[in-house]
C-alpha cells in the first residue's frame, strides 16, 4: 500500500474578504473495497460569521462522505474560527477503471460568494493484476585484492543484484582460476541483492605468479556475462633463524639453523664473532671464511636458500685438545724429572794446533755433572779416541787421569775413569789431548762418551754424551 501525503493551501484575497482552505491527503492508495481519506481545514478570518457550502462530485460509481456528515449540507464558522473535518471517497460499483482518479472539491463562502477548488487524487489498484512472466536478469560485480600475499586469508566477494521481480531459487556461481576452482548454488529474492563471500586459502610457499579469476553466473539455461579479475601473487621474504647451543665438558657447539619460509629464493649472510686466539680452538661446518671489519674478526658464510629450504651452520669451540696437551706436558715433565738421568754428560773439543791447513793437535773436555740432590757412587766414565789419532799422555795438572787406557785394534784407544762419589750438584771437567796421525782437513769426528753408575735399586744405568766434530 502506498501512502501519498500532500498538503495544499489556497488563499483568496478580495478587496474586503479572504478565507483559507487547507487539504491534506491521509490515504489515497486503495483497492476497490477500501476507502480514501482526506483532511480539510477551513479558516474564517472575517470579523463576522460566515457559511461555507461543500460540493463533491457527482461521479458515477463513487460515493462521497464527510465526518461529520452534517458538513455536507454546509459549515457555519464564527468570526476567526477554524475547523478541521474529513472527506472520504469509496468505489460503489463494478467496471471501474483502475489507476489514478481525480475528484474536484469546491468550497464556497456565502458572504464573499468566492469559491475555492482543490483536486483530490487517489490510486485505485486492480486486486487481480494480470500475471507477467519475467526473464532472469542478474547483474553482479567481483571484489578481490589486486595483489595477494599467500600467507593471508583472501576474500573474494560477489555482489548479486536481481533486477526483476523473479524469485530465483537456484543461481549457480562458478569461480575459476589456474590455482583453484569453486562452485556454489544460492537463492536470490525478487528485486533482491546479496553478497556472497568466498574464502581463498593459498599455500604459504606459493611462488609469485599472475592469475586470472573468472566468475560465471547462471540460472537454468540462462548464463550471464562472465567477469574476470587479474591478480598477482606477490613475492615475500621470511627467514627463520633457530639457534641451539650444546654444551659438554670444555666444548660448546652452536647450531644456527636458517629456514626460508618465503616464496622466493633468498641469499643469507651469516656472521659469527671470532678472534685470532679463539680460532685456534674453533671448527666450523661448513668451513667458513674469515672477514675483518671495524667491529672485529668474524666467521662468514653466504648461501642461497630456495623456498622451504633449510641450512645449518655449526660453530664448535673445543678446549679439550688444549687441556689434553697441558696434561701431557705436565705428565711428560713429571716423567722427565722422575726418569731422567741424574748425571749430565757433555763433550767438547778445542783445536790446539793446525799444520798445513789440517788439524794435528786438539784438546777434549768432558763435563760430568750430578744434577740430583743426592750423591752418586761408583761412577765410571768411558771415552774413546778414534783410530786416526793417538792419546797425548801429557795430561794437564789437576785433571783426573784415566784409570785405564786400552788400545783396541779397530776401536782405537779406550779411556776409563772411575769416580768413587759425585756429590749433589757437583760438576767435574775431565780433559785430555790427542794428536792426529795425519793432518786432518775438514774436521775430526769424536764419538760420544759413556758414563755408567748405579741407580735406584742398585740397577746399572748408562748416560751418553753428545758426539762432536772438531774443526
Amino acid at each position: 500500500m502506498i501512502f501519498i501525503m500532500s498538503i495544499s493551501v489556497i488563499s483568496v484575497i478580495g478587496a474586503d474578504v479572504e478565507f483559507e482552505m487547507i487539504t491534506k491527503t491521509l490515504v489515497n492508495d486503495i483497492y476497490p473495497t477500501q476507502t480514501a481519506k482526506f483532511e480539510i481545514t477551513l479558516l474564517n478570518p472575517l470579523d463576522t460569521e460566515d457559511e461555507f457550502k461543500i460540493n463533491l462530485g457527482p461521479a458515477a460509481k463513487w460515493s462521497f462522505s464527510a465526518d461529520p456528515v452534517s458538513y455536507l449540507s454546509g459549515i457555519t464558522l464564527d468570526a476567526g474560527e477554524e475547523v478541521t473535518f474529513y472527506v472520504t471517497i469509496k468505489a460503489s460499483g463494478d467496471g471501474l477503471s483502475y489507476g489514478m482518479q481525480s475528484f474536484p472539491l469546491i468550497i464556497k463562502s456565502k458572504i464573499s460568494d468566492i469559491s475555492k477548488e482543490e483536486t483530490l487524487q487517489l490510486l485505485l489498484r486492480n486486486p487481480t493484476p494480470p500475471t507477467k512472466t519475467y526473464m532472469p536478469s542478474v547483474s553482479f560485480n567481483v571484489d578481490v585484492p589486486d595483489k595477494i600475499d599467500p600467507r593471508q586469508d583472501v576474500e573474494l566477494k560477489i555482489h548479486l543484484i536481481n533486477k526483476n521481480p523473479l524469485n530465483i531459487k537456484e543461481l549457480v556461481i562458478s569461480v575459476r582460476s589456474e590455482l583453484y576452482n569453486m562452485d556454489r548454488i544460492v537463492a536470490l529474492e525478487p528485486l533482491g541483492n546479496k553478497i556472497e563471500t568466498f574464502k581463498i586459502d593459498y599455500a604459504d610457499d606459493l611462488e609469485p605468479t599472475d592469475d586470472i579469476i573468472t566468475v560465471k553466473i547462471k540460472t537454468g539455461d540462462v548464463e550471464f556475462t562472465p567477469s574476470s579479475k587479474y591478480v598477482s601473487i606477490v613475492p615475500y621474504k621470511e627467514l627463520i633463524e633457530d639457534k641451539v647451543i650444546e654444551k659438554s665438558f670444555l666444548k660448546k657447539t652452536r647450531n644456527y639453523k636458517y629456514t626460508n619460509d618465503g616464496n622466493v629464493a633468498d641469499t643469507q649472510k651469516v656472521k659469527v664473532k671470532s678472534s685470532l686466539l679463539l680460532g685456534l680452538f674453533t671448527k666450523t661446518t661448513p668451513k667458513a671464511s674469515i672477514i675483518k671489519d671495524n667491529e672485529g674478526r668474524f666467521y662468514f658464510w653466504e648461501f642461497e636458500l630456495m623456498p622451504g629450504e633449510e641450512k645449518t651452520v655449526q660453530v664448535t669451540r673445543n678446549y679439550r685438545p688444549l687441556v689434553y696437551a697441558i696434561i701431557l706436558i705436565i705428565i711428560g715433565t713429571i716423567a722427565y724429572f722422575l726418569f731422567r738421568s741424574p748425571i749430565v754428560l757433555r763433550k767438547e773439543a778445542k783445536v790446539l794446533k793446525v799444520e798445513d791447513e789440517g788439524i794435528s793437535h786438539l784438546k777434549v773436555l768432558v763435563h760430568v755433572k750430578n744434577r740430583a740432590n743426592k750423591a752418586i757412587d761408583e761412577v765410571k766414565l768411558i771415552d774413546r779416541v778414534p783410530q786416526i789419532a793417538n792419546l797425548d799422555h801429557g795430561f794437564d795438572v789437576g785433571t783426573l787421569h784415566p784409570d785405564k787406557v786400552i788400545r783396541h785394534e779397530h776401536k782405537g784407544t779406550i779411556l776409563k775413569w772411575e769416580i768413587k762419589t759425585l756429590e749433589p750438584y757437583e760438576e767435574r771437567i775431565i780433559s785430555y789431548a790427542i794428536k792426529s796421525k795425519l793432518n786432518i782437513i775438514g774436521g775430526l769426528g769424536l764419538p760420544a762418551a759413556i758414563i755408567k753408575f748405579k741407580g735406584t735399586g742398585k740397577k746399572l744405568k748408562k748416560c751418553f754424551s753428545n758426539t762432536i766434530t772438531a774443526k
